[in-house]
């Protein structure tokens, strides 16, 4: 197939008010293959979408934290085994609720925290002892407002003291779980997690354009979040998950949801899970990733649509059945997306790596990027 057929796939998308803006990166190997953008980053200002627009990555953020916390394993400085409690004493004596009563949980394993099998929720309803994970999220929200935020930290040692919505390990709930990571590779690497993540990883692959936050001088590549595709699109005047457009660095820095970012730099990132070569992730903890870690009973809850085929560990999930993943892509790829429309997946099979973003609310895995995942396969490999 021409690969030109995923620009005409992206252009469609835009030409039928799917999106509004889309940009893909493409790498196989250790560079960059293809590339293409449509539509606009900015409607009101008729500003084009590019691959180097700023983008807020919502769940994208995870792969990041995921691959943190897989050199820190590499490194010796944490361990699935550990119990979280070692590393965020509040989280020493977990419980639930059940008919209005409180019961002890098992430990929490950094595992869980990985394998959101933790028990520790999003911000939310219909769980029984929600209220009290719900009640730290608006005291966040709040911190933020008044100035004196919660730090990474301070969130975490709360959150610990809140009810988890199971007996840990016990089910597959995506949750609070890498926002609580955050706090503990910040324990782990004795830095803040932002600073360990530029070090560790942004700096050394020339991620140069991802943070948590985006700096005034770059202001102007920051796309706008819409709520729709209707035209003209409507901007959202609520925040979920207490991601602001900061324009300095956050005292809260939120490792499910927090890191703005552009295609070609999340793209760099694909490139070394999917191939290798800046010595920023072993090949024997990228294998890991792309083995499922939940147990049969586990992956009775792991049943999105966009998660059939697939089994889940480390803050990702990896294609165990393609017939029923849809995909082209093989067994063992693996990634993620975001709540916004970005999207990565990772191929060290073929050694490449698709990036597709979008910016627009509710958008998890478009359908743009499951056709722009099935042309390049066809396109490249």
């Amino acid at each position: 197939m021409d690969k030109d057929t995923i620009r005409q796939i992206t252009q469609r998308a835009i030409d039928t008010h799917a999106e509004n803006g889309a940009a893909v990166v493409i790498t196989k190997g250790s560079e960059q293959v293809y590339s293409c953008a449509a539509g606009l980053a900015d409607v009101e200002s008729n500003k084009a979408f590019a691959e180097d627009t700023i983008c807020r990555a919502f769940s994208c953020s995870k792969v990041v934290t995921a691959t943190a916390a897989m050199q820190l394993i590499e490194r010796g400085r944490l361990d699935l085994n550990w119990e979280l409690g070692w590393m965020i004493p509040s989280f020493s004596s977990p419980y639930y609720i059940r008919n209005g009563r409180r019961i002890e949980s098992p430990k929490i394993k950094i595992r869980d925290l990985l394998n959101m099998t933790s028990g520790i929720p999003y911000p939310g309803g219909g769980n029984e002892g929600i209220e009290g994970m719900n009640d730290l999220w608006g005291k966040l929200d709040k911190s933020i407002n008044s100035g004196a935020s919660l730090t990474t930290q301070q969130f975490a040692e709360e959150a610990g003291k809140a009810a988890l919505m199971f007996p840990a390990g016990q089910e597959w709930m995506y949750g609070s779980s890498a926002d609580i990571m955050g706090a503990v590779i910040e324990k782990a690497a004795d830095m803040r997690f932002g600073e360990y993540l530029k070090k560790n990883i942004f700096d050394p692959l020339g991620m140069e354009d991802t943070a948590f936050y985006v700096p005034k001088q770059k202001r102007d590549r920051l796309a706008v979040l819409y709520e729709n595709t209707e035209q003209p699109p409507k901007r959202p005047d609520w925040v979920n998950l207490c991601i602001y457009d900061y324009d300095s660095e956050p005292a809260f820095e939120s490792g499910g949801a927090g890191l703005f970012t552009t295609a070609r730099d999340l793209s760099r990132l694909g490139m070394e899970l999917s191939c290798g070569g800046a010595g920023v992730i072993s090949r024997a903890a990228v294998s890991f990733m792309q083995h499922n870690g939940l147990t049969e009973a586990q992956r009775q809850t792991f049943n999105w649509d966009s998660c059939l085929g697939c089994g889940y560990a480390n803050l990702v999930r990896m294609i165990t059945d393609q017939n029923a993943a849809g995909l082209l892509a093989p067994v063992g790829s693996f990634g993620w997306d975001g709540w916004t429309g970005t999207y990565l997946l990772n191929d060290p099979r073929n050694e490449m790596s698709v990036t597709v973003f979008t910016q627009r609310c509710g958008a998890g895995t478009t359908q743009l990027a499951r056709s722009v995942v099935n042309a390049a396969y066809a396109a490249f490999v």
